[in-house]
């Protein structure tokens, strides 16, 4: 039984977590990413997909939680977010959740990860959180318990897309490791943070992935073609 979490959704919308808003230019921005990504992924029978940035701060995290609301407030279509960044877990920041348990207990204490999912009273939406900091991750991501993992969540609900919350690429080699996890991959990048010798070399290293495009974060003003890759 999936463990159930009444989300603050005034909290939420203080860290920019705006996607369950029905009006405003910024949720709609996540509705128009949320069409281009569904084509691409329904276009190539795609089930997953993979957000990251080139270091720390870009804000992956904050558009990787309002993309998957937008897509789980498509009435026939079920999303699970798995906090994927074992090094720095941020999902639970954002939905406001005090969890005890997370994906580092499956992976470590082979805890069911039934016994992890959390429901945040948005409809179609299951979150896989994470907890804690860990070591080793690299490791982890590649050792056969993460695979049986991945393996569970993907056969579970076959027409379930399932976003990973990655960490930064350029960070570790947390994302190439566990690259094999997704079928597509976005790159988050910050206006006048994100370097552009960094966002090179993330693109170059994110070659052997789907990469649907680049998503440009902290824009001063919304673009006339907002969502736009």
């Amino acid at each position: 039984q999936t463990t159930k979490y009444q989300t603050d959704l005034v909290a939420m919308r203080q860290k920019r977590v705006i996607a369950l808003d029905k009006f405003g230019p910024e949720s709609e921005t996540f509705r128009l990413l949320r069409t281009k990504v569904l084509k691409q992924l329904r276009d190539n029978d795609w089930g997953s997909l993979g957000i990251t940035s080139p270091t720390q701060g870009a804000g992956k995290t904050m558009i990787a939680v309002n993309l998957a609301i937008a897509i789980a407030m498509e009435v026939n279509q079920t999303v699970l977010l798995v906090d994927l960044d074992l090094r720095n877990p941020q999902i639970n920041h954002y939905f406001g959740f005090n969890v005890e348990k997370g994906l580092q207990d499956c992976l470590l204490h082979n805890t069911p990860v039934s016994d992890v999912l959390i429901n945040p009273s948005i409809e179609r939406l299951v979150i896989l959180p994470g907890i804690g900091e860990m070591e080793g991750a690299s490791e982890l991501l590649t050792a056969p318990k993460m695979r049986e993992i991945v393996q569970e969540i993907k056969s579970r609900y076959k027409s379930r897309i399932i976003i990973f919350d990655l960490p930064p690429v350029l960070i570790s080699d947390d994302v190439l490791v566990s690259s094999e996890y997704f079928d597509a991959a976005l790159l988050v990048v910050a206006e006048g943070e994100s370097q552009p010798d960094d966002i090179k070399k993330a693109i170059q290293l994110l070659s052997g992935t789907n990469l649907l495009g680049t998503i440009l974060n902290k824009a001063d003003k919304t673009p006339d073609h907002i969502g736009q890759y």
